[in-house]
C-alpha cells in the first residue's frame, strides 16, 4: 500500500508544472519538472519554495499539522502491511506458504475470551434499552485491548513478538466477528466526533481483513470480508472528507486501497474492468471497486462503466445544444422565480429533498440556495416553471426520469458571492451532472469548477457536463452570484435511448445503490453480536 503522489499542479497557484530549461529535452519534447511535495504533510505540492512560502502563509502553516495527524494511522497500516508481507511477495501465498499467519491481534483474542465477550454483550443489551453512551463505553472496553496490542506492534523492535493464527474456519469466524466489531465501533466513535479513535479502529479492521483475506475459503466468510473491508475503506475515507483541514488526505485513503488490490489480486481476471484514463491499462479488482485516487464514490457499479471526469463541448450530447438554444427562456423563468417564490429558495443540505442532506457540510462562506423542479421537494405541478419543464421533459427526459427515481433531483442552483464549496466526491458513478449557465460572474477566472485535476470556468448559455463521482469543488471568488441549472443523468453506457437490455441493468444498478444506502444506515444503529 501507497500514499497517493500524482500530484499534477501547485498546490499555492494551481498551474501546472512548469517545463524544463530548452537543454533538457526527451524525445525531442521538453519535459516538466517535478513538484516539489512537503515532506511532512505528503499532501501540498509547489513550483519551488517561493510558492511553498506563499501558500504555508496563506492556509498551509494551520492545516500541515492536522494532516499529519490524519495520515499517522495510514502511515502505521502502511509499515504493519510491510511487515506482514515481508517474506512473502503476496499475503494469499501464506496459504500455501506459511498455513501460520503472523498477527498482531491474536494474542489478545485469545485472552480471556469469554470476559471479553460478556462486554461485548452487555454493550448490545445497554443499546436494545436504547442506552446508547453507556453502551459504546462498554464496546470501547471490550476493543480497548486491541488498540493496546497495536500500539506495541509498532512500539516494538522484535518483529517475532507475535502469536500466530491456525488458519481454521473458527479462528477465520472469530477474526470477521472482531473486525465487525471494530467497524461498528468506529461508526459510533464517528457519529459522536471521536474521529481520531474511530480511524485507529477502521485501520485496526482492515488490517484484520487483510490479514484472512487469503485464508477465507467458504463462500459467506469471502463476502464477509470483502463486504466489511469495502465499509471500513469508505468510513475511513469519507472520516477525511468530512474534516475540513484534512479533505486532501481521502486521496491517500483510496490511494491505499487502490495500490492493496494489486497486493490482495494480482493474477485476478481484470479484463472487464475499465481501463485507467492515463495509462490505458486495466486495473485489478480493488476494495469499494476503485480505481482513481480521485473517483471514490460511496457507491461503484458492479458491472464496469467508462468513465471520463469532463466532457467537451464537442463530445456531449445533442441536448445540449438544444438547451443552449433556449438558455434565454429558462433564464427568464429563473429571474421570475428568484423575485416571487422567495419562500421556495432552501439552502442545499436544509433537508428538504431525499438526497443532498449532507451537502452543507463542504459549503464554506456565504450561502448556497436551491429551487427543485424535479424530485423530492418539487411542486406537484408547472406553474412555477412551465416552459424549463416542459423543455426538460422534451429534451433531457434521462434527468426527469433519474430524478422521479430518486437519483438526484433537478434544481436551480445559486452560489452567493465570495462561497465555495469544498472538495468532495458525489455518492455514486451511475450518472453524470449538467450545468447549464445562467448567471455567470463577469470574471470567469474568478468563478470556477475543479474536476479531477482540471479547472473549468462556466459560460452563460452554455452546458458544462462532468462525472460528480470525481472529487470535484467549486469556487465563486467573486462579487456576483452565479446561477445554474442543474440536472442529473444516467451515466452514458445506461441511457434511456439504449436498447431495453440496458434499461434493465440502469434499473438493477439503481435498485441496488439504494438497498446499499439502506443497508448501510442500518448497518450503524444494529450492533454484530
Amino acid at each position: 500500500m501507497k500514499l497517493f503522489a500524482d500530484w499534477t499542479s501547485c498546490s499555492a497557484c494551481d498551474l501546472p508544472p512548469r517545463i524544463n530549461d530548452d537543454d533538457d529535452v526527451v524525445d525531442g519534447l521538453q519535459s516538466p519538472k517535478k513538484l516539489l511535495v512537503c515532506s511532512r504533510c505528503k499532501s501540498y505540492a509547489y513550483h519551488d519554495s517561493t510558492c511553498q512560502q506563499r501558500h504555508w502563509k496563506s492556509c498551509h502553516k494551520r492545516d500541515c499539522k492536522e494532516i499529519q495527524k490524519a495520515l499517522l494511522p495510514l502511515q502505521q497500516l502502511i509499515a504493519w502491511q510491510q511487515m506482514y508481507c515481508e517474506g512473502n511477495n503476496q499475503p494469499q501465498q501464506l496459504k500455501e506458504e506459511h498455513p501460520r499467519a503472523r498477527m498482531w491481534y491474536i494474542d489478545t483474542l485469545e485472552r480471556n475470551q469469554l470476559l471479553d465477550n460478556e462486554t461485548w454483550t452487555r454493550g448490545i443489551e445497554l443499546w436494545e434499552r436504547k442506552e446508547y453512551l453507556e453502551a459504546v463505553v462498554s464496546f470501547q472496553d471490550y476493543l480497548d485491548p486491541f488498540r493496546r496490542a497495536w500500539d506495541q506492534f509498532h512500539s516494538s523492535t522484535d518483529t517475532t513478538m507475535n502469536l500466530q493464527l491456525d488458519a481454521s474456519n473458527y479462528n477465520i469466524y472469530r477474526s470477521i466477528v472482531l473486525a465487525k466489531r471494530l467497524l461498528f465501533c468506529a461508526y459510533c466513535e464517528l457519529d459522536g466526533e471521536l474521529v481520531d479513535s474511530a480511524r485507529q479502529r477502521l485501520v485496526h479492521c482492515i488490517s484484520v481483513l487483510i490479514t484472512i483475506h487469503s485464508l477465507a475459503e467458504s463462500d459467506e466468510a469471502i463476502r464477509n470480508t470483502e463486504d466489511t473491508m469495502n465499509d471500513a475503506w469508505i468510513e475511513l475515507m469519507l472520516s477525511m472528507e468530512e474534516v475540513p483541514s484534512q479533505r486532501i488526505a481521502a486521496r491517500h485513503v483510496a490511494n491505499m486501497a487502490i495500490s492493496l488490490g494489486t497486493i490482495l489480486s494480482p493474477s485476478a481476471d481484470v479484463s472487464s474492468l475499465p481501463p485507467s484514463p492515463s495509462t490505458n491499462v486495466h486495473p485489478p479488482p480493488t476494495p469499494c471497486r476503485w480505481v482513481n485516487a480521485l473517483q471514490r464514490p460511496g457507491y461503484m457499479t458492479s458491472s464496469p462503466l467508462v468513465s471520463a471526469s469532463y466532457v467537451p463541448s464537442d463530445k456531449q450530447p445533442s441536448w445540449c445544444r438544444m438547451l443552449e438554444e433556449k438558455w434565454e427562456s429558462i433564464l427568464n423563468e429563473y429571474k421570475s422565480l428568484a423575485t416571487n417564490n422567495l419562500q421556495n429558495w432552501l439552502d442545499v443540505g436544509s433537508g428538504q429533498r431525499g438526497s443532498g442532506h449532507d451537502d452543507y457540510r463542504v459549503v464554506a462562506g456565504q450561502s448556497w440556495k436551491e429551487y427543485v423542479l424535479f424530485g423530492s421537494g418539487a411542486r406537484g405541478n408547472d406553474n412555477d416553471a412551465p416552459i424549463t419543464k416542459q423543455l426538460l421533459r422534451e429534451y433531457v427526459p434521462d434527468a426527469v426520469l433519474l430524478a422521479e427515481k430518486g437519483g438526484g433531483e433537478v434544481i436551480f442552483s445559486r452560489l452567493a458571492a465570495g462561497t465555495r464549496i469544498e472538495s468532495h466526491c458525489g455518492p455514486t458513478n451511475l450518472r453524470l451532472t449538467a450545468h447549464l449557465g445562467l448567471v455567470i460572474p463577469n470574471n470567469r477566472t474568478d468563478c470556477r469548477i475543479r474536476v479531477g485535476d482540471t479547472w473549468h470556468p462556466w459560460s452563460g448559455g452554455k452546458v458544462l457536463l462532468f462525472d460528480d463521482s470525481f472529487e470535484h469543488e467549486v469556487r465563486n471568488d467573486t462579487e456576483e452570484e452565479r446561477v445554474v441549472l442543474l440536472m442529473r443523468l444516467w451515466h452514458p453506457q445506461l441511457s434511456c435511448k439504449e436498447t431495453t437490455e440496458v434499461a434493465s441493468r440502469r434499473e438493477e444498478f439503481l435498485m441496488e445503490a439504494m438497498a446499499k444506502k439502506e443497508e448501510n444506515i442500518q448497518k450503524r444503529y444494529q450492533p454484530p453480536s
